[in-house]
């Protein structure tokens, strides 16, 4: 029976707990801090705001995955990940205070006070949890045995990103060689235990939990060693990349039944995608609240000079080809597009692959007074860019 690792955040429980508790513990010395001080700190609820920073710290964790490759990080880099984390979670906090519309007075101090102690308290039990951690996977009785298939040239990279990566999991019993014989030769003080006829063989006749085929040319010979390590009820792992496209943009999915090796050139986790999806929706309602307001005050001015729709909607381009309508305030008259051939020879642009002139009359309020040129509202929304606003509503649609 193999049971499946734990992927994500949610491998790195142990660590996820050190890190709430330091973060509690950090807090309440700060507010004691401040009360020995004889600062003022005037918190009606400060169970609920240390409720928030517990949440806070929880949802960075998870959407910022800063416990990624935590037990292969140096010291350095814990130290620099844990100052990130703890920065990340006084910014939202005390961004919680304003967006409440609540009094700060000392609070910043306090919770800076707070985020420093934090650093410093889950850095020490960080690396401390690490060692324990390795000591007690160091015995190889607590690893699993695992043969790795390979060819020559591969062979030491795998070694080193075994050593590097899967320390705590697996003990490498043996290699064996797909692209010749080499048995009773070592790489890396690895021997190679076995060649590829008689591999099948050998695991009959060894402690052997798992096979990890990697980097092999899956010819008949390490198709036939497959099915054998099938037949034996062996766990198989195999790793096949694609030629000439970064590891990090891919990764398996399923179609229609089948498991498939995909790869893209933005290839995010879930994680991400749902942080990403979650400041566009967040950014897209204030976007759009705020061309709300600028169409609540300016459409009665649009349709004054120029009656007709607001909203000026054209089809674009968007991901893959797409299309989709955007929007925007309308700042020309109805008949901007007929007239555009009557002003065609005014065109700034000589190539012809834009349409621009120095004067529009197309723009509402523009028009010659007395020889002069004068200017509308639409040249003022267009200067400073209000049309633009409505683009949130495709922000929040998930268009743009």
């Amino acid at each position: 029976m193999y049971r499946k690792t734990v992927r994500g955040w949610l491998k790195h429980l142990d660590f996820i707990l050190i890190d709430e508790i330091c973060v509690l513990l950090s807090s309440l010395a700060a507010f004691q801090l401040i009360t020995f001080l004889h600062l003022r700190f005037d918190d009606s609820n400060p169970n609920g705001v240390l409720f928030l920073i517990l949440f806070i710290n929880l949802a960075v964790i998870i959407a910022f995955d800063t416990m990624d490759k935590i037990l292969v990080r140096d010291a350095l880099a814990e130290f620099r990940k844990t100052a990130i984390q703890a920065f990340l979670v006084l910014s939202f906090v005390l961004l919680s205070f304003v967006i409440r519309n609540e009094q700060l007075d000392h609070a910043p101090v306090t919770y800076a006070a707070g985020m420093l102690l934090y650093v410093f308290s889950s850095f020490l039990l960080r690396e401390g949890w690490k060692s324990i951690l390795h000591k007690r996977r160091a015995d190889k009785e607590e690893r699993k045995a695992i043969l790795v298939v390979t060819e020559s040239k591969s062979a030491p990279e795998i070694l080193e990103r075994m050593k590097t990566y899967s320390f705590s999991r697996y003990s490498v019993a043996g290699l064996v060689l797909t692209d010749r014989d080499a048995k009773g030769e070592a790489v890396d003080v690895i021997p190679v235990v076995a060649n590829l006829s008689d591999a099948a063989s050998y695991i009959c006749r060894s402690w052997i939990d798992e096979v990890f085929f990697c980097h092999a040319t899956l010819s008949d010979r390490t198709q036939n060693l497959i099915e054998k390590c099938r037949e034996m009820a062996l766990t198989i792992h195999l790793y096949v990349a694609l030629q000439g496209v970064d590891k990090n943009m891919q990764s398996i999915e399923h179609i229609a039944g089948y498991e498939v090796l995909t790869a893209n050139l933005n290839l995010v986790d879930p994680s991400k995608a749902f942080m990403k999806r979650a400041i566009d929706i967040f950014v897209g309602l204030m976007g759009s609240i705020a061309a709300g307001i600028i169409i609540l005050f300016l459409g009665p001015v649009i349709c004054l000079q120029s009656p007709g729709p607001i909203l000026f909607k054209q089809e674009r381009i968007g991901e893959n080809g797409k299309k989709f309508t955007m929007y925007k305030i309308r700042s020309m008259y109805l008949d901007a597009e007929a007239r555009k051939k009557e002003l065609m020879d005014q065109n700034r642009v000589s190539d012809g692959m834009m349409f621009k002139l120095d004067f529009d009359p197309r723009i509402i309020g523009n028009k010659i007074v007395d020889g002069k040129q004068v200017t509308g509202i639409g040249e003022k929304i267009r200067k400073t860019s209000l049309d633009e606003f409505p683009q949130f509503f495709n922000i929040l649609k998930g268009q743009m």
